[in-house]
C-alpha cells in the first residue's frame, strides 16, 4: 500500500517549512553526496516523495542516513533525516542520472 504521509519515512525533521530553494542550499552545504529526484515520481519506504520541483536528496554516508525533501501542500517544505541502509543509498543514487536538476 502506498502513503503520502512524511510521517511514514520519518518524525525527525531538519528544515520545516522552507522554501525549495532553501532546501536545496541546506542539502549541498550539508552533505557529501546528493542527488536529483523528479517530483510525485519516487516511492520510498511504501510512501510517495511529494514534491513541487525537482529536489534534492542528500547523503551522509559516514552517519548511515539520507537527507529526504518533502513538500505538504499547505506547510511547505520539509527536509527529512532518514536511517538509511546501503539499498536504500543505492535506491536515490539510480535516480541520478538524466532526470533534469534544480536551479
Amino acid at each position: 500500500m502506498e502513503f503520502r504521509c512524511l510521517k511514514n519515512i520519518s518524525e525527525e525533521y531538519l528544515l520545516e517549512d522552507v522554501s525549495p530553494e532553501e532546501a536545496v542550499s541546506y542539502v549541498k552545504e550539508h552533505c557529501s553526496e546528493y542527488f536529483c529526484i523528479p517530483p510525485d515520481v519516487v516511492v520510498f519506504r511504501n510512501t510517495r516523495i511529494i514534491l513541487d520541483a525537482p529536489m534534492l536528496v542528500g547523503f551522509q554516508r559516514e552517519k548511515k542516513t539520507i537527507i529526504v525533501p518533502f513538500t505538504k501542500r499547505c506547510m511547505g517544505t520539509f527536509l527529512a533525516k532518514v536511517d538509511a541502509s546501503e539499498e536504500e543509498f543505492d535506491f536515490f543514487s539510480n535516480w541520478s542520472e538524466d532526470r533534469g536538476s534544480p536551479d
